[in-house]
């Protein structure tokens, strides 16, 4: 795969330092419209499924979303159970944001939750989040230079 040739520089942020937090969530028998709704009151492409001891279940995103409407038409009586993505990867907190892009890219996925070495949500990442972080660093780092130029 092309990714695994591409050299990505170790890059010193974590992703405790870029993710979202707090993450909305639900559980897996909120009905689908609920979710729907959901999305597009707080304007976000996904939402992480949790269990009551805040274990990532799945996440469902507005992909899951067009897939069902694709195949069944309707969304009416649907929980979110059956139309979440549940083989979902996660990383802790303390993992560098390189090591995320990495993982996301391979597995062309937006959004990754972030958990605590319990596996307890503790915050969401998504591409636009760690693309805007290595900007910033990025032109933190011209500044920099250019202002210290002799």
């Amino acid at each position: 795969m092309w990714l695994n040739m591409v050299f990505l520089p170790y890059i010193p942020i974590r992703l405790k330092d870029v993710m979202v937090e707090p993450v909305i969530t639900l559980h897996g028998e909120a009905e689908l419209m609920d979710v729907v709704k959901l999305m597009a009151e707080k304007d976000i492409g996904c939402i992480v499924v949790v269990n009551n001891d805040r274990k990532v279940c799945g996440i469902i995103s507005e992909r899951d979303i067009i897939k069902a409407l694709g195949s069944k038409s309707f969304l009416e009586n649907l929980k979110v159970k059956d139309v979440m993505s549940k083989d979902i990867m996660c990383m802790e907190e303390h993992r560098p944001i390189v090591e995320a892009l990495r993982i996301m890219l391979a597995n062309k996925i937006r959004h990754l939750p972030v958990v605590d070495s319990e596996n307890k949500l503790r915050g969401i990442v998504s591409l636009r989040d760690i693309a805007g972080s290595v900007f910033m660093s990025l032109m933190t780092i011209l500044s920099y230079v250019i202002s210290n130029r002799t």
